[in-house]
């Protein structure tokens, strides 16, 4: 005699499982449909549980000889698979294959990886890692623009701590060869920025770690990377920028070795910004640039550049401002810049000569007795002449260059000379300091003493002494 034993029908708890693995099913498809990246994280712990809870009710069920315990299987069999998969594709496998090659230092490889994992999956808990690892491997691969680009994207989102040691290092470093690249393509502009850029980084691994090795080798780079920056804002005509930078160096890094030449292009720098300036009309800013120039004690060599950047100052600018900067200078003792601007107000505006004539006497004296000159003596007295409280004075130059003279004594006085030529005049009776100047450096000038009398002539003549 065979018994029979009856299918149990599904129990409640068997049919609330179903029902829920069925929802985990559509949820995990709408993930999927919304984002992917959050499905492909979401769905391992999706599946773990419900594969164990499957297998679970599966054997539950069969033992039970209820046919419900073939769903559970086909439900164990699907999220197998499904856990399977979550390990092969999505997210997880590209941070894997990503982070394999970084490792090995494919940054190549690496750099494709992570950014099908950012593009496909921007959302996925993997994007952050993703992202930080990806501004790495830019860095190392010598993408820069683009490890910058990651970089900063990482600091805002608060992946990267921006304040980390490495991390200051590796914007320096990627600025520098931001600053490099651009130099090299003449793009001097944006080359002096990014230059500057890795100096303020520099700056803070100085101050910020100032115990480290890395502090020693940023303090070495900083004026070096200064003066690259200089450079490449002179070449693009940024004056302010570069006058900037170059005024840095010399105050504030006096022992470095680019110490001098900052200084020497700080001189320059000086003088072009005049010129430019000069040349917009602007010439109050032009000269007070322009005396920046002087403070620099440059030698004030004329030459044909040099006359052309005098000219686009000073032919245009008000006479009154370069009288009084002039002034300013000889009331303060600076007799050599004093001459200098004394001289290019003439230049332009010859009808000053007489109003500056007593401090540009004085300014022209006290050089010369304070430099190398000729010794003069007394001249004779010649003849007598109808001339209440005058003497006559003639000045003949037999040296074969232009001349100038100048008188102090109560009374100042300047006469200028041709080659071969001559000149009269009627100076006041009483003693002076003559100087006679010429204008080529290979004459010394002639310098001396002089008592004029009365009602007298005076014949002073300058010529070359042939030497044996």
């Amino acid at each position: 005699m065979y018994k029979y034993n009856r299918r149990r029908k599904t129990g409640p708890i068997s049919i609330l499982f179903l029902v829920l693995f069925s929802c985990s099913i559509v949820g995990l498809g709408i993930l999927s449909y919304l984002d992917k990246g959050r499905f492909w994280d979401m769905l391992p712990y999706f599946c773990i549980p419900i594969i164990a809870l499957s297998l679970i009710m599966a054997i539950f069920n069969l033992v039970r000889h209820s046919s419900t315990g073939f769903i559970f299987i086909i439900f164990f069999i699907t999220f197998g698979i499904g856990l399977v998969l979550s390990s092969l594709f999505g997210p997880y496998a590209l941070k894997r294959e990503a982070s394999g090659s970084y490792e090995g230092k494919e940054y190549n490889s690496a750099i494709a990886s992570y950014e099908l994992l950012l593009e496909h999956y921007p959302n996925s808990r993997h994007a952050d890692e993703a992202l930080k690892n990806i501004s790495f491997a830019y860095y190392y691969d010598n993408q820069n623009t683009r490890a910058l680009s990651s970089l900063n994207e990482a600091i805002d989102a608060g992946i990267i701590d921006p304040q980390e040691l490495q991390v200051k290092q590796m914007l320096s470093d990627i600025y520098f060869r931001l600053a490099e690249s651009h130099a090299a393509s003449k793009e001097y502009g944006p080359a002096g920025d990014s230059y500057q850029s890795s100096v303020d980084l520099l700056k803070q691994v100085k101050t910020g770690f100032p115990d480290t090795n890395e502090a020693f080798i940023a303090a070495y780079k900083i004026p070096q990377y200064l003066f690259y920056a200089a450079q490449n804002y002179i070449k693009s005509e940024n004056w302010e920028d570069a006058i900037g930078v170059l005024e840095e160096i010399v105050s504030e890094y006096p022992e470095s070795d680019f110490q001098k030449d900052a200084a020497y292009e700080l001189e320059d720098a000086y003088l072009d910004l005049a010129s430019k300036l000069g040349s917009l009309s602007e010439y109050e800013d032009a000269v007070s640039w322009f005396k920046k120039y002087l403070e620099t004690g440059p030698e004030l060599e004329r030459n044909f550049l040099f006359d052309l950047k005098i000219k686009q100052i000073f032919e245009g600018a008000p006479p009154g401002i370069i009288k009084e900067s002039a002034n300013s200078y000889y009331s303060t003792g600076a007799y050599h810049e004093a001459v200098f601007l004394y001289t290019i107000l003439i230049e332009f505006n010859p009808e000053y000569l007489e109003a500056i004539i007593p401090s540009l006497v004085d300014s022209k004296i006290f050089l010369a007795k304070s430099s190398p000159y000729n010794d003069t003596l007394q001249p004779k007295r010649g003849r007598y002449i109808e001339l209440e409280g005058k003497s006559l004075l003639i000045f003949k130059n037999d040296t074969g260059f232009s001349m100038a003279s100048y008188l102090k004594g109560t009374e100042s006085y300047i006469v200028f000379i041709e080659a071969g030529g001559s000149a009269e005049i009627e100076a006041g009776s009483e003693e002076y300091e003559l100087l006679i100047e010429f204008d080529t450096a290979d004459l010394l000038p002639f310098f001396g003493n002089r008592i004029y009398d009365e009602k007298r002539t005076y014949t002073e003549v300058f010529k070359i002494e042939e030497q044996d």
